[in-house]
């Protein structure tokens, strides 16, 4: 899902927990495991990618249009969840509570909305140790050539996200230029 996209379930969310609850603790985890999780974009961009430009547009162009070689992200992953469950009921803190609330947001709809840009889905790839076994690679998981260039300004890609290149495009590089008639219909019609 987009970083606009994840802003702006998580601030739902946090408004209506807030609303039943009144639980700031709550809220705050909230927001930090359905929003800021995403740090661990930033830590494998600098740490692992060694990319040096901080601008924000540079740090969203390069996620978007699919330039990452490495995927640690670890934060984004089902063992971590598991695990900061069983510490939430152990320990009963709200604020851990809502940590893992949001991160049980924010991993389904990285399922659901980046999985549409790669063939065969995502679901495997929030495992840690899936990604590890793959040596970290992005490769193993995504295909860039088929992410579009992103052309507009960064709030819009911000809460766009990346995108597929276009059916017209990607059947023009397959060297498919027509789409054959549908059974009963008569080309041309």
């Amino acid at each position: 899902m987009s970083p606009g996209g994840h802003l702006v379930t998580t601030t739902i969310a946090c408004a209506a927990v807030y609303a039943v609850t009144g639980s700031v603790g709550l809220i705050a985890g909230l927001a930090a495991g359905g929003f800021l999780i995403d740090i661990d974009h930033i830590f494998d961009y600098v740490v692992f990618e060694r990319r040096r430009d901080l601008r924000p547009s540079a740090f969203l162009k390069y996620y978007l249009e699919g330039r990452v070689r490495r995927v640690v992200l670890p934060l984004h992953s089902y063992e971590l969840l598991a695990a900061l469950i069983v510490l939430a009921w152990l320990t009963n803190r709200e604020w851990l509570w809502g940590y893992v609330l949001g991160m049980a947001l924010h991993l389904p709809l990285d399922i659901v909305f980046n999985g549409r840009l790669v063939p065969g889905g995502l679901v495997h790839f929030y495992s840690f140790a899936v990604r590890a076994r793959a040596g970290f690679l992005a490769a193993h998981f995504v295909d860039p050539t088929r992410l579009a260039p992103l052309a507009e300004n960064f709030w819009l890609s911000f809460f766009r996200g990346a995108r597929l290149k276009s059916s017209e495009n990607t059947a023009r590089q397959a060297g498919a230029l027509s789409i054959p008639a549908t059974v009963g219909e008569s080309p041309g019609s």
